[in-house]
């Protein structure tokens, strides 16, 4: 443009500080919507891990109650395993329910530990029913209630109570 003598670009150029001003707000831009981004996912990740923390606690300490419990070995062990499968159900539901899907697009698929060895009413109960979530942790609460009766669980009932409040605060978060 110079070398011909022609000056039609210099009147469509904007001045030097307008191109600042506008390359320095683009960039805050997009630093805060990246800061923004990043505190949300940080944010999700902690709710995520504070919600398996909750019911590994609340499994592992139904399973430690179970050392001194006057039930036969065979009646221990069916409740520990089926407090095990149940909950990790509950964890896959969960996390397979933060998916945002359209339509039949097929999302992450999550391990289920056990989930074939459940009886075929459980099951039956969890993939027909419409809130899997809710349905599988009042599963979960009717086990452990059915396991103090059967003294499975032999605990006293104040310090089991922990274990349902650690449930009910991972079904909140």
């Amino acid at each position: 443009d110079t070398t011909r003598e022609y000056d039609f670009l210099r009147g469509l150029v904007p001045e030097d500080v307008v191109f600042n001003v506008f390359v320095v707000f683009g960039g805050l831009v997009a630093a805060f919507r990246t800061s923004h981004a990043l505190s949300r996912y940080t944010d999700a990740a902690s709710y995520l891990h504070q919600l398996n923390a909750c019911w590994f606690d609340s499994a592992s300490t139904l399973v430690a109650f179970c050392r001194n419990s006057e039930a036969s070995y065979e009646e221990i062990k069916a409740f520990e395993q089926t407090l095990i499968r149940l909950v990790s159900v509950l964890s896959a539901l969960c996390l397979d329910g933060l998916q945002q899907r359209d339509g039949n697009m097929v999302g992450h698929r999550f391990e289920v530990l056990g989930v074939e060895e459940l009886d075929d009413e459980t099951q039956a109960t969890i993939f027909e029913s419409e809130h899997k979530v809710e349905s599988v942790f009042q599963m979960i609460q009717q086990l452990v209630v059915d396991a103090m009766k059967t003294k499975v669980l032999s605990i006293a009932p104040p310090i089991l109570s922990r274990s349902f409040q650690e449930m009910g605060s991972g079904l909140l978060t």
